[in-house]
């Protein structure tokens, strides 16, 4: 057996190798921890210290994160102090002015980066602020379920349109096609709705904000698009290709602050409906009614999947045979969505992944 004299001599070298190497700062491997090399959320510095932003609806709630972001100083915060955001009159202006190096981001339809794919300029979507469609399918009286739609007219405002891509979207949503019905091009909702009610057509294409008048008319509501979960790119940020690749850094500060904007509508909607007045000039009563609707169809998690694109190319194909075969894969980009996700932004902001 061995003296307690020399296991205190063996024992002794040992402890002060341990005591040495704590005092050089090692630790025993037991207490080791996983470190980050970044705090939780944290940016990138971006390339650029001002950007041009375009919003092609300025009056609308779809394309207001992106306004509000600059209004509650998100931009500034992640170091891009300058921020100049512009209005136009829809998604063509606004598609010049970017192309045109007037602007540096826009805020639009998934069908301007589809039809851009097959042309010199592409860009692409980075972020969703909505892929919600807000339409309903109201039919005649006797018109009651969808085998009651095969053969029968479904009024639309024109080919090519987004009343278009909602009645495709709704005869798939009651299990038909294209081919089931006969998709009629009427007019504005107000025309649609007096074809309905004149009996001229069998089914038309109405916004969900006159589903009681509808009813009391005695009309049928088949399929209400914001309850479906059927896709379509409604409006989102997006960028040229060219750009995105340049400044990466800028991009994904962009998103970030847009996508911290959108939640706050959420978790903040008096504040976000006060700069909404300001913003878009309307009263506060229709800011208040405008901003609480948005948030039964707007994305918080402004993701999004190949779905909404497919939708609005079909749609497009039928007034642009160019479009036909496009790989919608190549008119969005969501890396930087998976990248604020990876770095625990969402997690960070306490703002739900999916919508």
């Amino acid at each position: 057996m061995m003296s307690r004299s020399v296991f205190f001599r063996l024992l002794a070298p040992m402890m002060a190798t341990a005591i040495a190497a704590v005092a050089c700062g090692g630790a025993p491997a037991a207490s080791t921890a996983p470190t980050t090399s970044a705090a939780l959320g944290q940016l990138p510095t971006p390339e650029l210290t001002k950007v041009r932003i375009g919003i092609s609806t300025p009056t609308e709630p779809v394309q207001f994160a992106e306004t509000l972001a600059e209004r509650l100083g998100f931009y500034k915060k992640y170091g891009i102090p300058t921020v100049e955001v512009t209005g136009f009159e829809g998604d063509g202006k606004a598609l010049q002015a970017l192309v045109a190096g007037q602007v540096d981001f826009f805020v639009g339809g998934a069908s301007t980066a589809i039809n851009s794919v097959v042309t010199d300029t592409p860009v692409k979507v980075i972020s969703m602020n909505s892929t919600t469609l807000t339409d309903g399918l109201f039919c005649g009286a006797a018109i009651k379920t969808p085998a009651d739609v095969k053969g029968k007219s479904v009024a639309i405002s024109t080919f090519g349109g987004t009343s278009h891509g909602s009645a495709l979207l709704m005869l798939k949503g009651i299990g038909l096609t294209d081919k089931d019905a006969v998709i009629t091009q009427t007019g504005g909702e107000g025309v649609r709705i007096a074809a309905l009610k004149g009996g001229s057509v069998g089914c038309a294409v109405v916004g969900m904000s006159q589903e009681k008048a509808m009813k009391d008319l005695g009309l049928n509501l088949l399929i209400d698009l914001s309850k479906a979960k059927l896709q379509w790119g409604r409006s989102g940020l997006m960028a040229k290709v060219d750009f995105i690749q340049k400044n990466p850094n800028t991009v994904l500060v962009v998103v970030a602050a847009a996508l911290e904007a959108q939640n706050s509508i959420w978790t903040d909607t008096a504040t976000a409906t006060a700069k909404f007045v300001d913003w878009a000039q309307v009263k506060p009563d229709a800011a208040d009614l405008v901003m609480k609707d948005f948030l039964t169809y707007g994305s918080r998690s402004m993701t999004f999947t190949a779905d909404a694109f497919t939708a609005p190319r079909d749609v497009l194909a039928s007034v642009n045979p160019a479009v036909k075969d496009v790989d919608v894969t190549k008119a969005f980009d969501l890396s930087f969505l998976m990248k604020l996700k990876d770095i625990g932004f969402y997690q960070k902001n306490s703002i739900p992944t999916t919508n």
